[in-house]
């Protein structure tokens, strides 16, 4: 059996831009609506495009919650979209509650889609495949099905590699900076894939950060935006935020947050 995990914000937000119709009526006056029995229509030919190509016989729609723990980690993540103006297309909501009502879903408190489908996705490695077009997903090991419908199986190696690499160039798009000056070329130079090792990884973070003037503490807050939550990362509404390989996890000392 095969268990297809979907990115669905990212499936929702494909179909509502596509159907999005906008009007002028005069020169001053133009206006955007949503046909949603065109929307839900789409939105049900994307799915069934996705379990095709992943030949799943059981298929889960992971959503991104309200509040998002990342927050409470640093209040400015993904602040640049606010400033930006950046809006949802016009009935992303009213599709993604008639979706959620019509597909099995999973949406986990304080957590984004990104994170359900991490956890899920290593929870069930071995009968699991995840979707989504978000290139963040490569942190986490397992079958992946890009868009293009072919199905890569990420390694362990991989998913660590690309984690922090990630943690070195940020993400603009979520609004975190990552070192500055540090750009993917520079990243994969400096972590390579041959004989990683994830303290000595660690180390080389840190110390690109410092060259920077930039402390430990700058370069965990930037790894804990930039990690991508795994099974042993999130147990009955616990998050553990990610801890650096050199430091033990103290309980007393290390945040968590809770429902």
């Amino acid at each position: 059996m095969i268990w297809l995990l979907l990115d669905a914000d990212m499936l929702l937000y494909q179909t509502v831009a596509a159907c999005e119709v906008e009007i002028e009526w005069c020169p001053e006056i133009i206006t955007t609506h949503l046909p949603i029995k065109e929307a839900q229509i789409m939105f049900n030919e994307l799915l069934d495009i996705k379990r095709r190509q992943a030949q799943s016989s059981k298929f889960t729609l992971c959503w991104t919650a309200d509040k998002n723990f990342r927050k409470d980690v640093d209040a400015t993540y993904k602040g640049n979209r606010a400033g930006n103006h950046r809006r949802k297309p016009v009935g992303y909501l009213a599709i993604r509650r008639w979706a959620e009502q019509q597909f099995p879903s999973e949406c986990w408190h304080k957590l984004e889609g990104d994170d359900v489908l991490g956890i899920l996705g290593t929870r069930h490695q071995d009968k699991c495949v995840i979707w989504s077009g978000d290139k963040d997903l490569k942190q986490i090991p397992g079958l992946h099905l890009d868009n293009s419908g072919v199905i890569n199986h990420i390694s362990q190696l991989e998913a660590d590699v690309f984690f922090y690499r990630q943690v070195l160039t940020g993400d603009s798009t979520d609004g975190y900076p990552g070192c500055p000056g540090v750009g993917p070329k520079t990243a994969e130079r400096l972590i390579s894939s041959e004989d990683f090792e994830e303290t000595s990884a660690w180390r080389t973070v840190v110390e690109q950060y410092a060259k920077k003037g930039l402390g430990a503490d700058y370069a965990l807050n930037q790894a804990r935006l930039a990690r991508i939550l795994r099974d042993t990362e999130y147990t009955f509404n616990e998050i553990q935020l990610w801890t650096p390989p050199t430091i033990q996890y103290d309980p007393a000392t290390t945040p968590v947050t809770k429902e």
